[in-house]
């Protein structure tokens, strides 16, 4: 069986003068040794996951139990971090991780050796010529593009006929859609909508962690694909799993290459996973493998989402924030 893919480093240059560094003097100054304690220990802690660490109301409770130093202070020195710049801000208020162009540069220097380095593309804090000196990082995207089915047309169709047709159909169905649906109806298909999300969101923030505005996006865009039990599924697996966002983008990814579009293909999807689960543990061909999200050495590899849809999400979005608020 292949070893698993070491993404962690098992140690980590620490320069003799940390300490004298501006951002460490200034926690140092409020915190005293506890507040460098903390941070070496949070640099372990970072650097044994790769580059970066989630830091969320789990990470803050355990990380003080395995330290025995209050949560209220561990916070306060993160915070403090955050502050002065120790850590990237921008990239914890979006997506609740702690990390640094420096911690980011020391990270693949040390596994420039390796063959292949996964990075998240929207976490990198390196400028694009920096990032060419390691050609083994392989840039992956935590939010993959919701592919469009098209229904495919014979060439031989005259294109004139084709476009002739497919006008008139559009104005005929465009007809039919004014005259059946009320502004009312649909506002209410909207508020429904809205109400899903919602219920998505919250279960998220309760299950998984709190869902940054590039998570709800991805959400918004999921719901355009699924029924709202597949999602929320999707969410229940990925909390048993004791697993982040990444993991339950890529069980909806597979979800969506396997065809599943409700509940009720959820249950034929397990069976095959089970058959292909079987078959991969007595080594049947690539081809009968496990999806990727199953595999112990799992790296989300999806593509970006499509940025022209950006403006009409975040519309739909701030709808559910005014909701939330209310």
């Amino acid at each position: 069986m292949a070893r698993p893919l070491q993404i962690g480093l098992n140690y980590f240059p620490l320069d003799v003068t940390f300490d004298q560094d501006d951002k460490i003097a200034l926690i140092e100054s409020d915190f005293g040794i506890e507040g460098f304690t903390v941070i070496v220990k949070l640099l372990m802690k970072i650097y044994s996951e790769g580059y970066s660490y989630h830091w969320g109301e789990k990470e803050v409770k355990l990380f003080s139990r395995r330290t025995g130093v209050a949560v209220s202070t561990v916070t306060d020195i993160v915070d403090a971090g955050l502050h002065w710049g120790l850590f990237s801000l921008p990239l914890f208020n979006d997506y609740g991780i702690l990390t640094s162009r420096g911690i980011q540069k020391r990270y693949f220097e040390a596994a420039s050796r390796r063959k292949d380095v996964p990075v998240i593309r929207e976490h990198v804090l390196l400028s694009e010529q920096e990032i060419e000196k390691y050609p083994n990082l392989s840039m992956v995207s935590l939010y993959p593009e919701v592919a469009v089915e098209n229904n495919h047309v014979d060439s031989d169709v005259d294109s004139t006929e084709l476009m002739s047709t497919i006008t008139t159909q559009s104005k005929v169905e465009e007809s039919i859609v004014k005259e059946s649906k009320s502004s009312s109806q649909v506002e209410k298909e909207l508020d429904d909508s809205d109400d899903d999300l919602l219920h998505i969101l919250k279960e998220f923030e309760s299950k998984v962690q709190v869902p940054t505005p590039q998570i709800e996006k991805q959400l918004k865009d999921w719901l355009a694909v699924f029924e709202q039990s597949v999602i929320l599924e999707a969410i229940r697996r990925t909390h048993m799993s004791g697993k982040s966002f990444a993991y339950m983008n890529a069980i909806l990814t597979d979800f969506q290459k396997k065809g599943v579009r409700s509940f009720e293909d959820i249950l034929p999807y397990d069976r095959s996973f089970k058959h292909r689960q079987k078959s991969f543990t007595n080594h049947v061909p690539k081809s009968e493998s496990l999806p990727e999200w199953a595999k112990d050495d799992y790296t989300d590899v999806d593509d970006p989402v499509d940025e022209d849809m950006n403006q009409k999400i975040t519309e739909s979005l701030n709808r559910i924030r005014q909701k939330r608020q209310n």
